[in-house]
């Protein structure tokens, strides 16, 4: 029966959509990490009115679904994933700055995003110059860095439920958010948002800029393959501090080491099984509960079965 349903839908969106539909492709080519197996339907809309098309098409196919971004702060299983996954990072990228407000739509890069409003004298969203990933992952897990949280500067977001089709509109009041959280709707797939901006010198923000992206690359592995930050910073206290004090820098299974560098990064130095991840990622939560009596909590997504 599911084999039936991802045919059908297979044919039905490469005869009605522009987009590129792909079979069995691999995410390790489209997570930061560099790991994990297939999935089985890869689809990304030519722009938003090829999406528009095919939701109807996803909604009665009823398969699994996962929208997926940049890849960053993203694991896939070696098994890969049994259903759609969604990419919007060609077909929907347009950025608008406005006088106090820029339009974006999910799939353009967060650091292009921060680097166009600096170059457009517009202050708000400096703290992205240092957040990999896509504007649809960010506000999705309201991802944040030196003090900046996306969902702060949210005005509003357009989406749609690829459960029902049903088009979805929010403004920041509507959505519960927190510390690397939001309460969006499971079903929901982002495509663009408002963000607040105000007026800014160029030559300031871009030293502002400049300043997050030395530390950036003085205190994190950026040359190796990793995910991000593995884990959230629990209530007063720092994850990597954590992992870092409980003798866990360093702790290595196969070819995934939790980072000299950074503590709260795993790098790949060449593995190619996610079980190796998630393996060592159960030692360090042992390994700092027994120290700490702190259970750490995810923060990257995990996805498979």
């Amino acid at each position: 029966m599911y084999d039936a349903r991802r045919n059908l839908l297979a044919r039905e969106i490469q005869r009605q959509c522009r987009g590129k539909l792909k079979r069995d492709e691999s995410l390790a080519k489209h997570t930061t990490f560099g790991l994990g197996g297939t999935a089985d339907l890869f689809f990304s809309p030519a722009d938003l009115s090829d999406l528009a098309i095919a939701v109807p098409l996803i909604k009665d196919a009823g398969l699994p679904i996962f929208p997926l971004g940049g890849g960053t702060n993203t694991l896939v299983r070696d098994s890969g994933f049994h259903g759609l996954v969604i990419s919007l990072t060609t077909g929907a990228r347009r950025i608008e700055i406005g006088d106090d407000e820029g339009v974006i739509q999910a799939g353009a890069s967060t650091q292009v995003v921060s680097r166009q409003c600096q170059r457009a004298g517009k202050t708000g969203l400096e703290f992205g110059c240092g957040i990999p990933g896509t504007i649809g992952g960010a506000i999705w897990g309201n991802a944040g860095a030196w003090g900046g949280e996306t969902m702060d500067r949210v005005n509003w977001l357009r989406g749609v439920d690829l459960r029902t089709s049903r088009e979805i509109y929010l403004k920041q009041s509507d959505i519960s958010f927190g510390y690397r959280h939001t309460n969006l709707p499971t079903d929901l797939l982002i495509v663009e948002a408002g963000f607040r901006l105000a007026e800014g010198d160029p030559k300031t923000i871009a030293a502002e800029m400049n300043r997050m992206l030395a530390e950036r690359k003085s205190t994190q592995p950026l040359s190796n393959r990793s995910s991000g930050c593995i884990f959230k910073n629990p209530p007063s206290h720092s994850a990597g501090a954590l992992i870092d004090s409980a003798g866990c820098k360093g702790m290595s299974i196969g070819a995934v080491k939790v980072s000299d560098v950074h503590a709260n990064f795993m790098v790949n130095l060449g593995g190619h099984s996610t079980e190796d991840v998630l393996a060592l990622i159960a030692r360090v939560q042992k390994r700092v509960f027994q120290v700490h009596k702190i259970e750490l909590e995810t923060e990257v997504r995990i996805l498979g079965e």
